[in-house]
């Protein structure tokens, strides 16, 4: 299938070679390849503090809650009333709750509050059908059913569906997860609208005092403007959690502050603060929120800002690992032996010499179009090529989907709606309809819809406006993505020239005190999307050395730094500088001039940035190589998987001991004489369990392992690229897997 090739063809050696990453530093005996991200958790990262302390989840919620589920369904009635409140105005509900529970709340959940559950995959589904909006606004009145109060919000409506035949699944759908508690209409416009059948209430007189609105104990008062917290999520990037957040808690999600993006298809943990806000709320969140966790509340006087972090921690397990051109007849465990020795040896290497600082795959998008060749179509002018570009679908691929062709994977469904969406909207088959199917996710190709389309046919043509109306950071990232590109490119020419050798012009940073900046240069502050992808916090400036400084013995290749193209930024005095100008003026690479950056717009001027050749990990690095059988097996337990293995231990202990003290009531016999149980059971073989006559089938079968695994663990700076480290540790894949 043509997304199937898609796929392989960014993990090539073509690909990889054609954004620039072509040498490497770490010599290998050999190459080997492997799997990333079978499950999310093969992918873990850690954000790394500015102290070096790796932060980890250690509470899930408010302390003392066993199962943060119970408390969210107490927080559902408050939760449509959340407001961006001030600190003398406590949100309604859910601050007026008491500090400690109350017998009320400490009971189980009752039938009617586990009922109201809705799987990860139903939620998916929903979200495939309509769009995240209507299926999380469905799944929070659902749940938020099971309170007393309910949800004052029963009534959730859709965008307009077109589509009959997907309103009639869409009416099936909800009927079947939501136990036909949800009664579903369609609008005139096509819209569903989904209304929530209130329980029959049994008692009204749970209200008063500690019960409710108006009882008695509040929350303590705010110790500080900003409550901080751990952020812990699956197979969700940072804007998509914090957008999720903000609109629970009924914010902006700008007020969410968070000191760098993390990947997607990963569980990650990060900190993250919010102004004006109490912990009770954000404990709400866990549960209703698919994939995302909050804890660890502690207020603060300043937010947390980008940037403030020292990196991350990554734990990678790699899995199906193979030898490349290794047709031996080894053993696992010969091959997990030979394997084992390379990686150690690799990561040594690594660990003393570093590797080229390149910037990673994601950086240059997941599309047939990358992201640099956009940025690349904006920077010459070429805007109407650029949007059609952005809007670049696989006409098989669409032409399925408009069929009906749709796969139920959730993120699978989300690209297929958008090739069909993009077929749609640039062949003028059905613009409405485009607008409807594209999924919220793709904010770009969303942006550029509303407003070629905002006055119909007349502002169809209005190119340059659809690209300004993009978001800065969204925008930005595709001109940033061109500035990779070329850096990748020049850092692979100085090295395939002069390897680790200082020379005359090479540039390195200058001290600050010495370069004041000059008044009207903080553009490049404005320019950054995501600072932890990017060498500093704020401008610098850089000189380039003297033959007698470069033969002095005083620099290293770790000290020189390469800029990515701008206005604001000098080029190195020697033949890497003349390189940037012969290699952006190649007609393919846009007949674009280093020296000349700036643009009519400012929204498309870059003043560039300096980013260092070399990169290296900020602690020792390990690796663990084993033998298995199963690709669902996970290799490393994450944050979340800790904190539930500790509590189930807790609960095992507890329970052990009760049933100890039970037992040991019991031991005594008529003559008041004790008879331990390891007594009693001596009695029966000496301990020995009396085999059954069917054990034989009881014993399941064990697969033998066949499958090699890999998992490292190391730790970069916030500018450094994992997959970079990952290849420089790996190898290029075989040239005949293209």
């Amino acid at each position: 299938m043509a997304e199937q090739n898609h796929h392989t063809a960014r993990g090539t050696t073509s690909y990889t070679r054609s954004i620039g990453i072509s040498q490497r530093v770490t010599p290998l005996a050999i190459s080997w390849t492997g799997e990333m991200r079978t499950r999310f958790s093969d992918f873990q990262v850690n954000e790394i503090n500015e102290d070096g302390s790796v932060l980890h989840l250690q509470q899930v919620g408010l302390a003392g809650e066993e199962v943060p589920a119970t408390e969210v369904k107490r927080e559902t009635n408050g939760e449509s009333e959340v407001k961006e409140a001030k600190p003398e105005e406590p949100t309604q509900n859910v601050e007026n709750q008491p500090s400690n529970q109350t017998a009320n709340e400490a009971k189980p959940a009752t039938q009617s509050e586990q009922v109201n559950e809705v799987s990860a995959e139903d939620a998916a589904i929903l979200e495939g059908l309509t769009d995240q909006r209507f299926a999380q606004e469905l799944i929070e009145v659902y749940k938020a059913g099971a309170g007393p109060d309910n949800d004052k919000r029963k009534t959730v409506t859709s965008e307009a569906m077109d589509d009959r035949a997907k309103r009639g699944q869409v009416h099936q759908e909800i009927r079947r997860i939501f136990k036909s508690r949800i009664d579903t209409n369609t609008a005139d416009d096509g819209a569903i609208i989904a209304t929530l059948i209130p329980p029959r209430k049994a008692n009204s007189k749970k209200r008063g005092r500690g019960g409710g609105r108006g009882g008695g104990g509040r929350d303590e008062k705010p110790a500080g403007e900003y409550l901080h917290f751990t952020l812990f999520k699956e197979n969700r990037d940072t804007m998509d959690a914090v957008n999720q957040i903000s609109r629970f808690l009924k914010v902006k999600p700008q007020v969410i502050g968070y000191a760098g993006t993390k990947d997607r298809r990963a569980s990650t943990v990060q900190r993250c603060s919010v102004r004006y806000m109490r912990p009770r709320n954000l404990a709400g969140i866990n549960g209703r929120i698919w994939g995302v966790s909050t804890g660890d509340y502690e207020y603060k006087d300043k937010p947390i800002y980008l940037g403030q972090l020292l990196g991350n921690e990554f734990v990678i397990a790699i899995k199906n690992c193979q030898i490349v051109g290794d047709s031996s007849d080894e053993s696992i465990a010969q091959q997990v032996e030979k394997l084992k020795k390379n990686v150690d040896s690799s990561l040594s290497h690594m660990n003393e010499h570093g590797w080229i600082n390149y910037f990673g795959h994601q950086r240059f998008g997941t599309h047939e179009v990358g992201t640099h060749q956009v940025g690349q179509l904006i920077l010459g002018d070429k805007y109407e090529e650029a949007v059609k570009s952005l809007l670049h679908y696989d006409d098989e691929i669409a032409q399925k989907a408009e069929a009906g062709e749709i796969p139920e994977e959730p993120s699978k469904r989300d690209e297929y709606l958008r090739n069909q969406a993009c077929m749609l909207f640039l062949t003028n088959k059905d613009v409405r309809r485009a607008i409807d199917i594209m999924p919220r996710r793709f904010s770009a190709e969303n942006c550029i819809f509303r407003h070629l389309n905002r006055q119909g046919a007349q502002s169809r043509r209005d190119f340059i406006g659809s690209l300004v109306h993009i978001t800065r950071g969204l925008r930005s990232m595709y001109l940033h993505a061109y500035q990779s590109y070329v850096w990748n490119h020049v850092a692979s020419h100085r090295w395939e020239l002069h390897g680790e050798s200082v020379i005359p012009g090479d540039l390195i940073i200058a001290p600050a005190e010495t370069t004041p900046l000059v008044s009207g240069q903080d553009q490049d502050g404005d320019d950054i999307i995501n600072p932890v992808e990017d060498d500093e916090d704020t401008p610098v400036r850089a000189r380039p050395l003297t033959a007698e400084e470069a033969a002095s013995g005083n620099y290293t290749i770790f000290d020189i730094v390469l800029p990515t193209p701008g206005y604001d930024v000098v080029y190195p005095e020697n033949d890497i500088g003349e390189f940037y100008k012969e290699f952006m003026g190649r007609d393919e690479n846009g007949n674009l001039d280093p020296y000349k950056m700036r643009r009519m717009r400012r929204e498309f001027s870059l003043p560039g940035r300096y980013r260092k050749i070399m990169n290296h990990f900020l602690a020792t690095p390990s690796a663990e190589v084993r033998a298995y059988s199963d690709d669902t097996e996970q290799m490393h337990p994450t944050d979340l998987d800790n904190i539930k293995a500790s509590k189930a231990a807790n609960r095992k202990r507890s329970r052990e001991d009760a049933e100890s003290n039970s037992t040991a009531k019991k031991t005594k016999v008529e003559d008041n004489t004790e008879v331990e149980m390891t007594d009693a059971s001596s009695q029966v073989g000496e301990g020995e369990v009396v085999p059954s006559e069917n054990t034989s089938e009881a014993i399941p079968v064990v697969q033998e392992p066949g499958k090699i695994a890999v998992v490292v663990k190391f730790q970069l700076g916030r500018s450094a690229y994992a997959t970079v480290a990952l290849r420089e540790l790996m190898g290029d894949p075989p040239a005949d897997s293209e």
